[in-house]
């Protein structure tokens, strides 16, 4: 009998402490995220109550959709009878707004800046009554690129939700390596992507005022890069090899021309091109300092390399 008296009162206290809980720390959206928020302030006497409060955001939150949640009382405690809130850079809120409910949320975007925005409060009631506030945000997401292969140097769209239409407040990584953000809107950024990409696949992770929005995983086509050559001097119908990166190990997705003629293929890499010094040059004067040139599946490799091709070097 003690044991289940002992047991029915423990049920009921904890039910009591959840139910507090839940009164002073009101549930959360399921997309949405607290930025900043105050403990709750609990008048110590019947006097008016002064109250100085900072929220502070980190750089780049400024940009984001913001809603200033204020909480006059709660279903535990009372609230103030009259309460006037002032900030240098936000509207000033007064009972009135309130219009006698414990509750008001306020739009706050582009009124606060990053660093410590001061709220100042006065407010007249009951000993015991309460007052707490706070800031929050929709969840950034992203759903999708577009297009899914991702070429260095060029732009993609990211699409997505609750992202900053201010540009510089959404960063954008392909791996290491951060992207330029060209254009932004809530639910569509257009970056460019870093020349440098590693990796035939890369992870493209999306920050947006400082919250992380998830990460997609794009192919990338990396563009192909001329770096040295085997020889500067061949004879007409040797071979030489090129070096670089972003080849392919399919002969049939590369074409290598040196000036005008084109060069037979003997074998390929990832970051090795060996060929066959186009025949065309045996007993030709204009052999010497012929451009190489390199396509890999239709892109034109950067950088640019010369040969000479002639029996005598």
């Amino acid at each position: 009998m003690i044991n289940s008296m002992a047991k029915t009162f423990f049920l009921a206290a904890s039910a009591s402490l959840i139910a507090l809980c839940a009164s002073v720390l009101p549930a959360l959206a399921d997309d949405e995220i607290v930025i900043s928020q105050s403990k709750p302030y609990v008048a110590t006497s019947n006097q008016i109550q002064h109250i100085s409060e900072t929220i502070n955001l980190e750089k780049g939150q400024e940009k984001l959709q913001l809603t200033l949640t204020y909480y006059n009382g709660s279903d535990t405690a009372p609230g103030f009878s009259w309460i006037r809130i002032a900030s240098p850079t936000m509207h000033f809120v007064s009972e009135r707004d309130f219009a006698g409910k414990h509750v008001l949320s306020v739009d706050v975007s582009n009124e606060l800046t990053w660093g410590g925005n001061q709220l100042i409060v006065t407010a007249d009631g009951p000993k015991g009554a309460t007052f707490n506030w706070k800031l929050t945000t929709n969840q950034p997401s992203v759903t999708k690129m577009i297009p899914e292969q991702a070429v260095p140097g060029h732009s993609v769209t990211i699409l997505g939700s609750n992202f900053s239409s201010d540009p510089d407040a959404n960063q954008v990584f392909f791996g290491t390596h951060k992207a330029r953000c060209l254009s932004a809107s809530t639910d569509k950024l257009i970056v460019q992507v870093p020349d440098y990409v590693e990796g035939a696949s890369s992870a493209v992770r999306v920050v947006v005022g400082g919250l992380e929005a998830g990460a997609l995983t794009a192919a990338v086509i990396s563009t192909p890069y001329l770096s040295s050559l085997s020889a500067n001097w061949v004879p007409p119908g040797s071979q030489f090899t090129i070096y670089g990166q972003g080849f392919s190990q399919n002969a049939a997705d590369i074409s290598v021309f040196v000036g005008p003629l084109q060069a037979q293929i003997v074998s390929v890499s990832m970051t090795s091109i060996t060929c066959i010094a186009p025949v065309g040059y045996a007993g030709e004067p204009w052999g010497f300092y012929q451009p190489v040139k390199v396509q890999v599946r239709g892109m034109p490799a950067r950088n640019r390399l010369t040969i000479s091709i002639s029996q005598v070097g």
